[in-house]
C-alpha cells in the first residue's frame, strides 16, 4: 500500500495513492475510526493499521487528482532522523578518502527543521557555497525497538520512502562532526509517499537520482556494506527507536563532490533535484535562495 502525507484546508491528512487517484481517508466514512494522519496510522503499526486501510479503500467512493495534492513530508513528526554515511563503496571511492567507514556504520542525525516535502523547495545555507545532493532510501519505524537481532528487524518497519540528504560540503568537512553541513533548514526532502514494507523488499530497491533530469546516481539496496536489518539492528542497540522515526540508508555514488574539481557544480537556484525508486516513485525538489 502506497500511504501519502497531505494538506487538505491546512491540516494534515493520510492519504492513499491508488491507480484511480488519491484517497483522502478522513473524508472516506467520518467516525468510522479510520485513522487521520501519517503519524496515527505509523503509530498503530503495520499489521493494525493495513487492515483498516484497506477497508478505507474499499469504501472509498471519490478520488483526487494526484497532480492537485499538496504534499506534506512523508513523515511529519518524527522523534529522530538517524542517516547512515558512506554506505556504498562505490561512494567512497569517489570522495577519494574524504570519508573513511569503521567496522560499524558510520551515523549521524538530522532534525525535524530539515524536513520538506515532495514538489517542495530547499532552501541553501548562506553560509555554504557547496551545497551537494544525496540520493537515498530511507526506513520508517513502525513500532518500538530496542535491542533487536537483524533477523528480527523487518518486523518493526512500518514502510520505506525516499529521501535527499542535502549536503553543504563546506560545513560537513569544517569539523570533524558533520552535522553542521546536515541540519540546514529543508535540508532533508522526504516523500513522496510510504510504501508500506509488505510491498517491497528491502534487499531489491533500485535508486536513482537526477539534477535538473540529468542522470547522477544510481544503486541497488544489496550493494548497501550495511543493509537495512543490520542498520535497524545496530540503531535499537544505541537507543531505543519509536514509531515514526526515519533512517536514512546511505547514497550511491554520483554526488557533486565526487566530481573532479572542475566540474563540480554545486547546487544552485532553480536547480531541480529528483530521487527515483521504481515502486516508491519520485521525489522532486526545487533549489532556491532565502
Amino acid at each position: 500500500m502506497k500511504l501519502i502525507n497531505m494538506v487538505v484546508d491546512g491540516k494534515l491528512h493520510l492519504g492513499i495513492l491508488t491507480e484511480r487517484g488519491v484517497i483522502d481517508v478522513p473524508s472516506v466514512k467520518p467516525g468510522a475510526g479510520f485513522p487521520e494522519t501519517m503519524m496515527e496510522a505509523i503509530r498503530m503499526g503495520r499489521e493494525n493499521a493495513l487492515p483498516v486501510l484497506q477497508m478505507a479503500e474499499t469504501l472509498a467512493e471519490r478520488y483526487l487528482d494526484e497532480a492537485e495534492v499538496r504534499y506534506a513530508p512523508a513523515v511529519d513528526d518524527p522523534e529522530k532522523i538517524l542517516c547512515a554515511g558512506v554506505n556504498y563503496r562505490a561512494h567512497i571511492e569517489e570522495t577519494r578518502g574524504s570519508f573513511v567507514p569503521s567496522g560499524d556504520p558510520t551515523i549521524f542525525a538530522k532534525f525535524r527543521n530539515t524536513l520538506a516535502p515532495h514538489r517542495g523547495r530547499v532552501i541553501r545555507n548562506r553560509s555554504s557555497k557547496k551545497h551537494d545532493y544525496e540520493a537515498e532510501i530511507a526506513v520508517v519505524i513502525g513500532k518500538r525497538a530496542s535491542y533487536i537481532a537483524p533477523d528480527q528487524a523487518v518486523e518493526y518497519i512500518f514502510g520505506y520512502t525516499l529521501a535527499n540528504d542535502i549536503s553543504a560540503r563546506d560545513l560537513q568537512k569544517a569539523t570533524s562532526q558533520w552535522v553542521p553541513g546536515k541540519t540546514c533548514d529543508t535540508f532533508c526532502p522526504l516523500g513522496p509517499c510510504i510504501v508500506t514494507a509488505d510491498a517491497l523488499d528491502f534487499n531489491a530497491m533500485h535508486i536513482t537520482g537526477y539534477k535538473n533530469g540529468e542522470l547522477r546516481q544510481e544503486g541497488w539496496s544489496r550493494d548497501m556494506i550495511h543493509d537495512v536489518p543490520a542498520l535497524v539492528s545496530f540503531l535499537s542497540c544505541v537507543c531505543t527507536l519509536e514509531p515514526g522515526d526515519v533512517i536514512l540508508t546511505g547514497t550511491p555514488s554520483g554526488v557533486i563532490l565526487g566530481r573532479p574539481e572542475d566540474q563540480q557544480d554545486w547546487l544552485q537556484p532553480g536547480d531541480v533535484l529528483t530521487v527515483h525508486e521504481d515502486t516508491i516513485g519520485d521525489l522532486t525538489v526545487t533549489i532556491q535562495d532565502r
